[in-house]
Order: C-alpha cells, then structure tokens, then sequence
C-alpha cells in the first residue's frame, strides 16, 4: 500500500473535522453552544466513545474565544463623552465616557444602588455574581475585562475591537447579564444605553 495515500487519508478528514467546526460555529452565530447531556449520551454509545470524552470535546469548543489573541488598548487618542444612565430595580446603570484608542475602545457599566436600602441578604446571595457581556452589533468583539467594586458601587470593563467610531449616535449598547462567564446561561436581565 502507498504510504502517502495512507497518510493523506486521516489527514482529509481532519481537514474535514475542520471545515465542520467552522460550519457549526457559523450556524451558532459564533455562541458558546453545548449539545445536551442526553444528546452525548446517545452519540457515545452510537459511535463507541466514552460520554466524559465527547463532553469534553465540546466543552473545549465553547472555550475557543479564550484562545484567540487578546487586544490590549494601545495609543490612548481621546474620550468620548456619553453620559447616558438607565435606572431599573432601584439600580442605576451608566455610560459616562469611552475611551478611544488607535486598537480598541474601551466601555465600562458603571452599576451604582443605596447598599443602606438593600435587604439583609444571605451570605451565599452576596457571593453570588453576576456576569455581563456586551453586544453593540456583529461588527464588534466585546470583551469582558473584569469587574470592580465597592459597597452600593461596581464597574463593569470591556474591551471593544475594532475600536467604535469617533461618533456613536445611533449605537446601542446592550449589556445582558449571565450567570456563567461562557456567556450561554442568560438571566433575562438586559440594560440598553443609546450612543
């Protein structure tokens, strides 16, 4: 037998593999998307793999934005004043400015409450966070970079590429709130600030 056809044969079907993880996350519109428990049951006894490996492997696919280059702001250029705030629950959720760089913007939720006001909590609530992602349109990749935060106060960071326009009227900002940080488990919370 030829040893390079041997060769080529996995190689094609990897290459296969490929194509289909590029067709998947298309169709999932480049969400995070994991089939259920019940659905890798099935397929592992279909096609003789363990189920704790085929979990694993999409588990891995969720994970690819973790793998791409991170942009960092670079050449600070200028702010952008937006000062635009929604108040929902009591909470008030702002928009002060963004910061322009030649790379990226970056846009931060500032979320502030009267701590006196809020009910004693128990301790597992408190620890409780929650998870924002922002969407401002395909175009954008929104990072979250992190929260902050003191009592009554939070900041919430991302990290927008490529950077927004000088002019942001007409933009809308929407944060949606997660309970995991993959971004799949929405809490059905959203806050929209306009540009």
């Amino acid at each position: 037998m030829n040893e390079h056809l041997a060769t080529d044969k996995p190689h094609a079907i990897d290459e296969q593999i490929c194509a289909l993880l590029q067709q998947r996350k298309e169709l999932i519109n480049h969400k995070p998307s994991l089939p259920s428990a019940e659905t890798i049951k099935e397929w592992a006894q279909q096609y003789g793999f363990e189920e704790a490996f085929l979990a694993m492997i999409f588990s891995w696919l969720r994970s690819e934005k973790y793998y791409q280059p991170l942009v960092e702001p670079t050449g600070f250029r200028r702010y952008l004043p937006v000062l635009q705030s929604v108040e929902i629950n009591k909470r008030l959720y702002t928009v002060a400015v963004i910061r322009q760089y030649h790379n990226a913007s970056v846009v931060q939720l500032l979320v502030d409450w009267d701590a006196q006001q809020v009910p004693v909590q128990d301790i597992r609530e408190k620890l409780k966070h929650r998870h924002f992602g922002l969407f401002i349109s395909d175009h954008y990749k929104c990072r979250n970079k992190g929260i902050k935060g003191s009592e009554g106060h939070e900041c919430h960071t991302f990290i927008v590429t490529p950077p927004l326009p000088d002019h942001i009227e007409g933009l809308d900002f929407i944060f949606t709130e997660y309970k995991d940080v993959f971004e799949e488990r929405s809490t059905g919370f959203e806050v929209t600030i306009q540009g």
